[in-house]
């Protein structure tokens, strides 16, 4: 794959600004100052109870919001069996954001799959300590490569609420969005360099211009699905 890697500037060699989007904490009520107590007459009892300080613990976290401006259609729906969905080639579409969590990680070339499966689990080992229901296929989102290595992040879609916030290295998120070329890979993450070298020839051809990043939905789970049996999506952002 790094031959590829070589081959396919900018597509694989630039890093990418990923939109991240903020999540606020609900907001604080706004409260009007309380009236000044009105003095005992002398002797009186008092009755008032002295005030306990709120320690903050029934927060809530608020989810991540998803902003759709600019993202109006989609050819191929995100949701349902993402194994029923057909495969592409070059087939223009539209990646509509979810909210996903997802985690930051780096791997060298030789490992890079492996790295990849022990970074899912722990995304999904996360959402289950969250009590969130897994919501779709997995993106890895490549951020930085060179000869040695890459840097990614894998992001998990997810529905549901939570009032924890996400363990260290953890983050809740939104997944890429905009238009996009997508390419259906089936096989070994090992044997992707044919695709990529068609992906390639696909942009010279029709003179298009990628962003310098690319997107990998694994349709069939990589943590449960034989090596020769995996089902990736590859979408190409245009500019």
């Amino acid at each position: 794959m790094q031959l590829v890697l070589r081959l396919l500037n900018p597509l694989t060699k630039a890093a990418f600004a990923l939109a991240l989007l903020a999540m606020a904490a609900p907001p604080a009520q706004a409260q009007a100052p309380a009236p000044a107590p009105a003095t005992p007459a002398p002797g009186a009892p008092t009755d008032k109870a002295p005030e306990t300080p709120s320690d903050g613990q029934g927060d809530l976290v608020a989810p991540p919001v998803i902003d759709p401006k600019g993202v109006d259609t989609s050819s191929v729906p995100l949701g349902g069996d993402p194994l029923q969905r057909p495969d592409g080639f070059g087939d223009p579409a539209e990646m509509v954001p979810v909210p996903v969590l997802q985690k930051s990680a780096k791997s060298n070339w030789d490992e890079g799959f492996a790295t990849i499966v022990a970074t899912l689990k722990t995304v999904y080992a996360e959402l289950d300590r969250l009590k969130l229901k897994r919501a779709g296929a997995p993106f890895i989102i490549y951020t930085m490569t060179d000869d040695e290595g890459f840097s990614f992040e894998a992001a998990v879609p997810f529905s549901g609420a939570t009032t924890e916030k996400p363990g260290d290295g953890l983050e809740f998120s939104a997944s890429p969005a905009g238009k996009a070329l997508r390419f259906t890979h089936r096989g070994p993450y090992d044997a992707m360099d044919p695709t990529y070298e068609q992906i390639a020839n696909l942009l010279d051809a029709k003179d298009l211009e990628a962003q310098d990043l690319y997107v990998e939905e694994y349709r069939a789970d990589p943590t449960t699905t034989p090596d020769d049996d995996l089902v990736i999506d590859i979408w190409v952002p245009l500019k």
